[in-house]
C-alpha cells in the first residue's frame, strides 16, 4: 500500500530534522559553539543553509531544541517514580545517583555544550539557569523523600540534604570524575552513591 503523500513528507521532514540537529550537536562539541556555523552543519547534515534555518532555526534554536529533546529524556520520570517507591534511604541515594548518571551519560554532549557556550550567548546562559532549576528541582523531591522516610543523619534537613545532592549528584560532577578525572561512569556512581550515604544517612 503506498503511503499518503502527507505522511511521506512529513517523515521526510522529520528525517531532516533528526540530521539537522545531529550535525549540529557533532559541530558544536568539534568546534565549540562560538566557532561552529550554519554553513558547517549544513554540510556535515548534507542539506542546504536555508534547510537548517527552516527545519529548526539558527544555533541558538538548534543548541535550545537538543537541550529540550535531552530534558524531556524519560529516564527522568523513571528516576523520580524509583525514588518515591523507595523504602530506604539507600535506595533513595542509588537510584538518584543511578538515574542521574544514566541521563548524564546518555547526553554528555549536550550537558558540555551548554555547560560551555552558556556565557557567549545570553538565550543559552537563560537556558542553562532553566535546566539547573528543574534539575535541583528533581534532587529536592529526593531530599523531600529521605526526609519522609526518617533517614537523615541529625540535624540534616531538607535543604541541607538538597545542597549535598546538589553536590554529589548536580550537573557539574559526572564530568569532574569522569572527564576531569577518567573514572568510568561505574567508578563514578559507586564512589558518589558510598559519599552520599556517608554524608546524609543515619548510621
Amino acid at each position: 500500500m503506498t503511503r499518503p503523500r502527507g505522511t511521506r513528507r512529513a517523515q521526510a521532514a522529520a528525517e531532516t530534522r533528526r540530521l539537522v540537529l545531529a550535525a549540529a550537536l557533532g559541530e558544536f562539541r568539534r568546534s565549540g559553539y562560538a566557532r561552529a556555523t550554519a554553513n558547517d552543519i549544513a554540510a556535515a547534515a548534507g542539506v542546504s543553509v536555508a534547510t537548517v534555518y527552516t527545519s529548526v532555526g539558527g544555533k541558538p534554536d538548534l543548541l535550545e531544541t537538543l537541550v529540550r529533546e535531552g530534558v524531556a529524556d524519560t529516564r527522568v520520570r523513571e528516576t523520580l517514580e524509583a525514588v518515591a517507591q523507595a523504602t530506604s534511604g539507600a535506595a533513595v541515594l542509588r537510584a538518584a545517583a543511578h538515574g542521574t548518571r544514566t541521563v548524564t551519560e546518555s547526553q554528555e554532549d549536550i550537558v558540555a555544550v551548554l555547560l560551555d557556550s552558556a556565557s557567549a550567548e545570553p538565550r543559552i546562559g537563560a537556558l542553562l539557569v532553566e535546566v539547573r532549576a528543574a534539575y535541583r528541582g528533581a534532587l529536592d523531591t529526593c531530599a523531600t523523600r529521605l526526609v519522609e522516610l526518617d533517614v537523615l543523619r541529625d540535624g540534616v534537613g531538607a535543604q541541607e540534604a538538597s545542597a549535598a545532592l546538589w553536590f554529589l549528584f548536580g550537573l557539574g560532577s559526572w564530568p569532574r570524575l569522569t572527564e576531569d578525572i577518567g573514572w568510568s561512569y561505574d567508578r563514578a556512581e559507586e564512589w558518589l552513591v558510598s559519599a552520599a550515604e556517608a554524608a546524609l544517612l543515619r548510621p
